[in-house]
């Protein structure tokens, strides 16, 4: 490889490569040390074939002044810009970690909250280019980074357009066939939208492990993006939050006026399907003390029950105990005598007699006084009344 007879080479004066990291079309990308700073770096040189294209050497001043302009802690930052022998070359921060493309090789797809991470951190990088003037127009896998700690870097601004700058295409397409949004392939400008749009194929790759279009030839697969419609997330994984594949759904509409307005939209909107908290629950108590309680329950309500059932059968049992209607007169206190000659009201009353004799009791009225239920338990002995602790004909306890 002709790339490789670089190593130990010195950029500038200044750049010492190091070891090969990656070859692409544009050229390679080393690790280097800075001999002014003391510090690693990462060099895209070039290739050797392109170092007369006029046009790729714009190119990769552009992606320095688009990338240099723009600070956000998941844009990978441009620290200089040069030249050596006909070759231009660019120093970046060096990373350590892995492109989403070798993520998606090694393991296959991501869990939906760290994609809707990954994703989301992405969004937010393009939302300060966009408020920059700046469309990407390249966002795909292998242009997304996750350091080995876990951060996310966007790559490759290459063939990013900028407002005011001459275009550098000569016409051609420009991009990644399966990344590409449909106007961009019917020839339209590029605009923040079609960034929307790769993040929402780049979204569905990682939660499939497979981008939704697929084609036998780049031109197959452009068309795909205008005309096809990709399976439903939540058919391919049904492990996907409903809310997550709608998302994704909308960032992948064939009208750009459809998908979220902007690339800060979509970063909140796949946020929201993953990150809410549930609204606090009700505690609930474990099942033993819960049945512990409801045994409880049915006690106290069986008390209850029998005692009702207690009331109802004295109160039937209240003619053979002696004991008046509430209504009626009540009888004379123990010990007194009724005089034989007091008429009965109409209501009628008590039949009593002188305490201690045996003669059969007549129908008279008594002052008011005590309940013959309240009387000592040596008067009521062997008679069969109700009182306490009594066992008159109801068989119940109690007083009446």
């Amino acid at each position: 490889m002709a790339e490789a007879g670089l190593a130990g080479r010195v950029l500038g004066g200044r750049y010492r490569l190091r070891r090969l990291l990656a070859v692409g079309g544009m050229g390679a990308v080393w690790a280097a040390e800075d001999a002014v700073l003391g510090r690693e770096v990462a060099v895209k040189v070039l290739g050797e074939a392109l170092a007369g294209d006029r046009r790729a050497a714009l190119r990769l001043r552009r992606e320095a002044r688009a990338a240099g302009r723009l600070v956000h802690p998941a844009i990978a930052r441009v620290l200089d810009l040069g030249e050596d022998c006909g070759r231009p070359y660019l120093v970046m921060e060096l990373l350590h970690g892995e492109s989403l493309a070798a993520r998606l090789e090694r393991a296959g797809p991501l869990a939906p909250a760290e994609a809707v991470r990954v994703v989301a951190a992405a969004a937010d990088a393009l939302e300060v280019a966009h408020r920059a003037g700046i469309v990407h127009r390249d966002v795909k896998p292998g242009n997304v980074f996750v350091t080995s700690g876990g951060d996310v870097k966007l790559l490759d601004f290459g063939i990013a357009s900028t407002a005011g700058d001459a275009a550098l295409t000569g016409g051609d397409l420009i991009g990644t066939a399966a990344y590409l949004a449909p106007e961009r392939v019917l020839g339209h400008d590029a605009t923040p939208a079609a960034d929307v749009y790769a993040l929402g194929v780049l979204l569905y790759e990682l939660l499939a492990g497979r981008p939704p279009f697929a084609g036998d030839t780049g031109t197959a697969l452009a068309m795909a993006q205008v005309h096809a419609r990709p399976a439903p997330l939540g058919a391919v994984v049904p492990l996907v939050p409903p809310s997550l594949a709608a998302a994704c759904e909308r960032a992948l509409a064939k009208d750009p006026a459809a998908r979220p307005p902007s690339a800060a939209a979509l970063a909140a909107l796949l946020r929201s399907t993953v990150g809410s908290t549930p609204a606090a629950l009700t505690p609930v108590e474990p099942l033993p003390v819960v049945g512990a309680r409801l045994a409880a329950v049915k006690v106290r309500r069986g008390a209850w029950v029998a005692a009702l059932l207690l009331l109802v059968a004295l109160l039937a049992a209240v003619p053979s105990l002696g004991i008046l209607p509430l209504d009626g007169p009540e009888p004379s206190r123990p010990g007194e005598r009724v005089p034989a000659d007091v008429q009965a009201p109409a209501g009628g009353g008590l039949r009593a007699t002188e305490a201690g004799q045996g003669e059969t009791p007549a129908a008279v009225p008594g002052p008011r006084g005590r309940d013959p239920g309240d009387q000592d338990d040596q008067d009521d002995r062997g008679e069969g009344s109700g009182g306490h602790g009594g066992g008159g004909d109801g068989g119940s306890s109690g007083t009446g």
